[in-house]
């Protein structure tokens, strides 16, 4: 598969915005609260399907897969996921967003955060065990 051709500029802003965010002084870094810049791997977006489906985006890079969902401004619970070696469930209300997962996941290492209105989980790659690797 061949790489995105904006890939380098997406690298380029996260090597820039590294440098501004190490230039600040420790006083100046209140009002950043969270960079995430994720260059390369492959990316693929959801179809909406009715009101039953959550959109969501789900990136794959070397060692992890990245899914990252925006909650609906009427959701009246906390949302929360279940994640699953093969799939991730989103979870808001009554709406549950089953994505199935390009790659097997380490469930113990991967994890969700909820924060200003976006779900972003963050599942490891299994690792390769090349004792099971059969020539």
């Amino acid at each position: 598969m061949p790489n995105n051709p904006n890939d380098d500029i997406y690298q380029n802003i996260a090597r820039i915005m590294e440098q501004l965010l190490r230039s600040l002084p420790e006083s100046e870094h209140g009002p950043i609260i969270g960079v995430t810049i994720i260059a390369g791997g492959r990316q693929q977006e959801t179809e909406s399907q009715g009101e039953e489906r959550v959109p969501y985006e789900l990136v794959e890079s070397g060692e992890k897969v990245y899914i990252t969902a925006t909650i609906p401004t009427e959701t009246r619970s906390a949302p929360y996921v279940d994640i699953q070696p093969a799939q991730v469930k989103l979870v808001m209300d009554d709406q549950v967003t089953a994505v199935d997962l390009p790659v097997p996941i380490d469930v113990q290492h991967s994890f969700y955060q909820v924060r200003h209105g976006v779900i972003d989980v963050i599942c490891h790659k299994k690792p390769v065990d090349s004792a099971q690797t059969v020539i």
